[in-house]
């Protein structure tokens, strides 16, 4: 049964929702930041969009990394505790990028806050799980992946805002410091856990699991989608750089509003899979988010912003109730969110790898080309 037993009516269900809300903001104002600026940093660093991507990647193969053996030590400390020590992981190793001299330390140091990062990921969900009331459980665990589509807007843009005033490092530094301040918020709203920390033995695991395909199959999700949605967006970052849009940084960072669109749906997903069921739900994300990537070889800027809306409202949503089913339907939520996380952000290494390469190769249509064929495999 759950510890807490959160639902609406209960005293500190709404603490919770903001405090989850806020953990999701945190966790991808750290982690986003260098995404509207590769073309700045790249310039300084003398390397093209493959390389550059790596910024990125080195997070999310941190994460990656990281996952599976946090995921032990995450139900052994708490995971409220091991959220906690995420954040000040994360915060002090993107306060570090921002002093980085040498192009391997700076892809060094982006590593590092994948890995503190990878300690609140595979906690947040499983604190839900344990915690809420399986009536309450879509909407709890609705509202910290829309806080983590929020925070990677937020990330992003400020950090595009302040590169404008500041140069790319000054605005490194501001943001993960503002991710920091929203963190120790959330930390102060969280309700203590009286659900016992239990940690799964592996005969419990490997007995008798009717949903591991189930779980499977929303791994597979997570990894193609991911790939797909950040290879997307980091090209897009080089594509409304050059001819003819010319966008700085700012205007760059702000395109990542975008990111709204899947806020809004992410937030309502688990009430689309109790009326429709998650099949469908899956279904219509991944068509809606193919959609999307082909309006964007209309060369306008509103073509570009209107088919980005359309990705992200389509990925967002399907993951997530993926991310939320892979959790709930295990008998070991904990290993369930980290594998859910590595194929995620395996596949968001991959992605931006793959995606730049692409457009090296091909401009945008290769680009797009790439892309859909990733959402194909989701649908």
């Amino acid at each position: 049964m759950p510890g807490l037993n959160l639902e609406p009516g209960h005293s500190q269900y709404r603490c919770t929702l903001v405090a989850l809300f806020l953990i999701g903001i945190s966790t991808f104002g750290l982690m986003y930041p260098v995404q509207p600026l590769f073309v700045t940093i790249g310039a300084d660093y003398g390397r093209n969009a493959a390389e550059t991507s790596l910024l990125l990647s080195a997070t999310t193969l941190g994460i990656a990394l990281a996952v599976i053996p946090l995921a032990g030590l995450s139900s052994r400390i708490g995971r409220a505790r091991a959220m906690q020590v995420g954040l000040l992981t994360a915060t002090l190793a993107g306060v570090a990028s921002a002093f980085a001299g040498p192009w391997w330390l700076l892809v060094l140091t982006r590593g590092i806050v994948g890995i503190g990062l990878a300690f609140i990921m595979v906690s947040a969900m499983a604190w839900v799980v344990a915690e809420a009331s399986p009536w309450a459980f879509g909407r709890i665990g609705g509202l910290y992946i829309s806080g983590t589509t929020m925070g990677g807007v937020l990330g992003r843009l400020s950090s595009g805002l302040f590169a404008e005033v500041l140069d790319w490092r000054g605005a490194i530094l501001v943001t993960s410091l503002l991710a920091l301040g929203t963190g120790i918020m959330a930390h102060i709203l969280l309700p203590g856990s009286t659900a016992p920390t239990r940690v799964v033995t592996r005969t419990e695991v490997r007995g008798p699991d009717p949903n591991r395909w189930f779980r499977l199959r929303m791994f597979l999700v997570a990894g193609f989608g991911m790939a797909a949605f950040v290879g997307t967006y980091n090209v897009t970052t080089y594509r409304v750089a050059g001819d003819p849009f010319w966008l700085g940084p700012g205007f760059t960072g702000m395109l990542f509003l975008t990111y709204l669109s899947g806020t809004l749906t992410s937030a309502v997903g688990g009430r689309w899979v109790q009326r429709w069921g998650l099949n469908r739900v899956i279904l219509a994300g991944a068509v809606l988010a193919i959609s999307g990537v082909l309006v964007t070889l209309v060369p306008s800027l509103i073509a570009i912003i209107g088919g980005h809306l359309m990705l992200a409202a389509g990925f967002l949503g399907l993951h997530s109730v993926a991310n939320g089913g892979a959790a709930r339907y295990s008998p070991a939520p904990s290993r369930s969110s980290a594998f859910y996380t590595l194929s995620y952000y395996v596949g968001s290494s991959v992605g931006g790898v793959l995606l730049g390469l692409a457009w090296d190769a091909g401009g945008w249509p290769a680009s797009v080309a790439s892309a859909v064929a990733l959402l194909a495999v989701v649908a």
